[in-house]
């Protein structure tokens, strides 16, 4: 009987830490109450957005810029949405601004790429809405957008970047989409080197055209201007994808091809 008592002792001894060491509950995450200035800021831009004699497109950047402030400083799902939905509305709803008055565009644009990936999606639709069309006049705003995109960092938006770089007509939308990509340069190896790749079959191409030195050869002439508008901003791409610093491409291309099954940075 003596030896029974002990045995539940001992046993009794062992379970006590074991309980002591019991993993505790997480703690509840606290939930997010909606936030009442965001509704009051949106009621607020669409009223600015609707103006049809354009005199608030001032005060509508200060409402955007709080309204990104309060998306950094966290929101709830909702609110969320609103956010996106509100400064989405400012390209798709009101009066047609002039393409020299776009100021309100442009803060909505960049606003949208400070909001992640969830500001990509409205960007790129805006960048293809016919109301914003393939015309010289429009050209800046829609560099805009292509930069407010590669700082959203959504890499599911990547192929169409690389779309834009290598097809587009206008030379300025096709060094700003490979100025974008550069945002991505913490991004896994197969998707920067597919990056490179692209950016470097286009580089290669215009950098062969402009090369030749025929003064009757408009083409070259054209493609020269082009080579000088897109080569910075690749430049600077390509350096962020690669940890390399050429200047040229052919520079580029040699070291591309001895490196491109390697490992890089």
């Amino acid at each position: 009987m003596r030896h029974f008592q002990l045995l539940v002792l001992l046993f009794a001894g062992c379970l006590a830490p074991m309980r002591a060491q019991a993993p505790e509950k997480p703690a509840a995450v606290e939930e997010i109450k909606p936030d009442k200035e965001v509704e009051l800021k949106l009621g607020q831009l669409k009223e600015i957005v609707a103006d049809r004699k354009l005199a608030r497109d001032g005060e509508g950047l200060d409402v955007i810029t709080i309204l990104v402030q309060k998306w950094q400083g966290g929101l709830n799902e909702k609110d969320k949405k609103d956010v996106v939905k509100g400064l989405e509305s400012v390209f798709t709803k009101g009066k047609l601004r002039p393409s020299d008055s776009a100021q309100i565009y442009i803060g909505a644009a960049v606003a949208l790429g400070q909001l992640g990936k969830d500001g990509a999606e409205p960007l790129q639709s805006v960048f293809e809405d016919k109301r914003f069309p393939k015309k010289e006049e429009w050209v800046p705003l829609r560099c805009e957008l292509l930069k407010a995109l590669g700082k959203a960092k959504d890499e599911t938006r990547v192929k169409f970047l690389i779309e834009i770089a290598r097809r587009d007509p206008e030379p300025q939308l096709e060094a700003s989409a490979g100025e974008a990509l550069g945002n991505f340069e913490d991004s896994k190896l197969e998707l920067r080197k597919e990056i490179v790749s692209n950016l470097l079959i286009r580089y290669g191409e215009i950098d062969s055209r402009a090369r030749q030195l025929d003064p009757a050869d408009i083409e070259a002439q054209n493609m020269q201007k082009r080579l000088n508008v897109i080569s910075g901003k690749w430049n600077a791409t390509l350096r962020a994808m690669t940890g390399q610093a050429f200047h040229e491409y052919p520079e580029w291309n040699e070291w591309y091809n001895k490196n491109k099954s390697k490992e890089w940075k």
